[in-house]
């Protein structure tokens, strides 16, 4: 399946030169509430959702897509403002994970469930999963990814081989055809969109008078 992620122009030339797109850590993630859906007033259960939440923090994190590339937040708030690209990804369908937008927390037995074993894997899925009505723009599919050491940088950070198949320019893009074709791989080939504001209605679109066309490196 196609998916979407938006970023800035420094960071999507890195990610097309490199096949790959930085493992966003659950501690770093910018919603407070990350794995903590559950209604959480019973004591026990706030101390066993955190420490859930901390082994799989130092486990794995997620590589974060969005549905499509017109969304006008999205581009201000993690294109840049504009001044970004969005990348078109393509993902196994096995392993995206849809995000459950959800108007109140999840309503768990939580005694009943630290007496029969603790928090499952199912459990887990939904903690993952699940998160507020406000976030709902973001339509946000994730994909889970290990952090191995061998995907680690000098900086801490974790990477993910992905599968790049197009970039879409924003409005106040600088990005050049050249540059893009000089950052490719020897062979690999995508496509480029051009964006622009729509002119009817608060939303993004393809520039028509820039066709779409496919380069390769």
């Amino acid at each position: 399946m196609r998916l979407f992620h938006y970023l800035s122009a420094t960071h999507a030339l890195s990610s097309l030169r490199d096949q790959r797109l930085k493992i966003a850590r659950i501690s770093e993630l910018n919603d407070p509430f990350e794995m903590l859906c559950a209604d959480m007033r019973d004591t026990k259960a706030r101390r066993a959702l955190r420490e859930v939440k901390d082994r799989i923090s130092a486990k794995c994190g997620y590589l974060c897509f969005s549905r499509d590339w017109t969304n006008l937040l999205m581009w201000s708030h993690y294109a840049d403002k504009h001044r970004g690209a969005v990348l078109e990804v393509e993902i196994a369908e096995d392993s995206a994970m849809p995000v459950d937008y959800q108007k109140s927390r999840v309503q768990w037995d939580a005694r009943k469930i630290m007496a029969s074993g603790g928090f499952t894997g199912k459990h887990v899925d939904v903690l993952a999963t699940t998160k507020s009505m406000h976030w709902e723009y973001e339509k946000e599919v994730r994909v889970a990814a290990a952090l191995e050491e061998d995907t680690r940088d000098d900086a801490g950070r974790y990477f993910c081989s992905v599968d790049i198949k197009g970039i879409v320019l924003g409005e106040f893009s600088d990005l050049s055809l050249e540059q893009i074709r000089n950052t490719l791989r020897p062979g690999h080939r995508i496509t480029v969109t051009r964006a622009r504001l729509a002119f009817k209605t608060f939303s993004i679109v393809r520039r028509k008078d820039k066709p779409l066309i496919s380069i390769t490196g």
